[in-house]
């Protein structure tokens, strides 16, 4: 059973790097505590043998002063344990804080700055799923799992060396009770890593079945279709398989935990008995039998905590496997080798034998695609559902990169680009356009938050969206809170938080506007009210837009036609209706 330990190293480099000064204090309060119980044990020995001698010579009890020193130690001893443990209370408390606020920050740090392929990665999801879970306890249960062994340590090495005195042979005959302890609680350890592991996947569906019954996306359509009791149906057989090996385990575990327990309090029992028998000897006095059987209970108590303690950190070494890994994802962070995006596009824009499957598929989302977009141009891309449009728009946001091919910006290579400059130069609307519960100036203002968000920009990009006349009649204006989420809030239509979106887009000052469906939740006024200004919009800039709808498509200079993952057709509405090709069969059922 092998025990490598650079994931407890690397926990406690967070605990320290997060909190300095509290692991410190964290340190001397276990220190204290870990002398505190022995102190006990040595004043009721005091006491006993103090008591002993004055019953048999007749002194008052009161007023002995041995006993009333004595008395004095014990009371300071029960003061002092009741301050350290107030203390450390509070001093865990709030470096759990820290620790926690620390990790959630590198989780985050981590989080958005890892590609966007990775989200659409069922082992990547495995993966974060374990991460999430154990990095919210497991760093912080190191680092007190490492203090309470070094309070335990320090007790139980001076419990050891009381009982020392009775005995030699004592230490050893301890230590070997404790092997089979031991060897079960790693063992189980390992087994409930390797099942937790192998649960992942299940795990998450789980996880998942239970936010289609409780989530309020998914509120709407288990109403309507009456879906509660398949879900639900669904949910508890799910569990129950999890449950059911989860509980095997655990059934195993105590089953055996309680054989080793029963056998090593059995062989305690035998060291109980060989200081009854000192006692009645005269080989110890009365308060040596009190301090002694003292010892060996907190002792053996403080052993079964100790290797419970070793035990838990060989699991959570194992269980941190994944935190580290997660944190481990490289990602393109190389400023020296990365691009600047050329401002502005001065010539055109082009996709050479590109190609791009998505991971763990062999499927070609996209197949040998080429053709250019001249500076200023305004291309549409028009095609069956699935033929490869929004992958070729996810290409050009950098969320992906080609398998095969390249796609270049006035010959720079758009996969070079600094990803920040990717994002000022690129605005990209999609057609699951994000939903944001935050005041109507914020979600226009997010389309480029390094822009100064004055009244007047902010209200233009929603003039040209069509929504500045609804967001000026709402209770604050643009201050009031859109969505359901929180108090005093205003939730909007689909159209209008498309608007919405479309005017975050129009606020990002970009090279390269594309638009996903940009009209597809509007009704037939607003679209027109919006086409109308989109000549004027995109004046001077180069934009792709993805429609099925004829009056968005004849805004377009081109017309690139999608069928198979690939280019079938090119050229302007005319031309296209002249071939008789798919573009015009296409037109041709949308009209019928």
């Amino acid at each position: 059973m092998s025990y490598n330990t650079k994931y407890i190293r690397g926990a406690l480099k967070i605990i320290w790097e997060s909190s300095p000064v509290w692991s410190v204090v964290n340190i001397v309060l276990s220190l204290i505590r870990g002398t505190l119980p022995l102190i006990l044990i040595y004043i009721v020995k005091i006491i006993i043998d103090n008591v002993t001698a004055i019953l048999s010579s007749g002194r008052p009890l009161l007023t002995d002063k041995d006993i009333l020193l004595t008395f004095g130690i014990a009371t300071l001893f029960f003061f002092v344990n009741a301050v350290t443990d107030s203390v450390n209370s509070y001093a865990r408390e709030k470096q759990s804080l820290l620790v926690n606020d620390f990790i959630q920050d590198l989780i985050h740090k981590k989080t958005v700055s890892i590609p966007y392929r990775y989200f659409e990665d069922p082992a990547y999801q495995n993966l974060f799923y374990r991460a999430i879970e154990e990095s919210s306890y497991r760093p912080s249960r190191v680092f007190y799992g490492i203090l309470g062994l070094f309070q335990n340590t320090i007790t139980l090495s001076l419990v050891l060396a009381v009982l020392l005195t009775l005995h030699w042979g004592i230490i050893p005959y301890l230590l070997l009770v404790s092997i089979p302890v031991i060897f079960f609680k790693l063992y189980y350890s390992q087994q409930f890593y390797k099942l937790h592991n192998e649960q992942t996947e299940e795990e998450r569906k789980v996880r998942y079945f239970n936010r289609l019954l409780t989530s309020k996306e998914f509120a709407k359509e288990l109403r309507i279709f009456d879906l509660a009791g398949h879900f639900r149906k669904t949910y508890e057989t799910l569990r129950q398989d999890l449950r059911k090996k989860q509980l095997r385990l655990i059934r195993s575990r105590t089953f055996w935990e309680t054989v080793v327990q029963i056998i090593s309090t059995l062989f305690l029992l035998i060291i109980f008995a060989y200081i009854i028998y000192s006692t009645v000897t005269k080989a110890i006095s009365t308060g040596d039998m009190a301090m002694y059987f003292l010892a060996l209970h907190r002792g053996y108590n403080v052993l079964q905590e100790w290797l419970s303690r070793i035990s838990a950190l060989y699991e959570d070494n194992l269980f941190l496997k994944s935190f580290f890994n997660f944190l481990r994802i490289k990602i393109k962070d190389d400023k020296t080798t990365e691009l600047h995006f050329p401002k502005p596009i001065k010539t055109e824009i082009v996709f050479k034998d590109l190609s791009f499957r998505y991971p763990n598929t062999k499927r070609w989302a996209l197949k040998d695609i080429n053709f250019s977009i001249k500076a200023g141009e305004t291309v549409a891309l028009v095609g069956t559902n699935g033929a490869g449009k929004t992958t070729l728009v996810k290409l050009l946001a950098g969320l992906y990169t080609p398998t095969r091919g390249v796609i270049t910006v006035d010959g720079t290579d758009w996969t070079r680009i600094r990803s920040d400059e990717l994002a000022d130069s690129v605005s990209v609307i999609f057609q699951d356009f994000m939903l944001y519960n935050v005041s109507a100036k914020e979600n226009i203002w997010f389309g480029n938050v390094k822009r100064d968000p004055d009244d007047k920009t902010v209200q233009e990009a929603a003039m040209n969206a069509g929504i500045h006349e609804l967001f000026m009649k709402l209770p604050q204006g643009y201050r009031t809170v859109l969505g359901t989420l929180f108090k005093d809030s205003e939730q909007l239509s689909r159209g209008e938080w498309q608007r919405t979106a479309l005017a975050r887009s129009f606020f990002n000052d970009a090279q390269l506007i594309i638009l996903d469906e940009p009209t597809s939740s509007l009704d037939a006024f607003t679209e027109a009210s919006l086409l109308e200004h989109f000549r004027e919009i995109s004046s001077g800039r180069t934009a792709i837009i993805v429609s099925h709808r004829l009056t968005t498509i004849r805004l377009a200079d081109r017309i690139i036609v999608l069928d198979d993952n690939t280019i079938a057709e090119t050229g302007t509405h005319e031309e296209l209706m002249q071939k008789g090709g798919i573009y015009k069969k296409m037109i041709t059922s949308l009209h019928q």
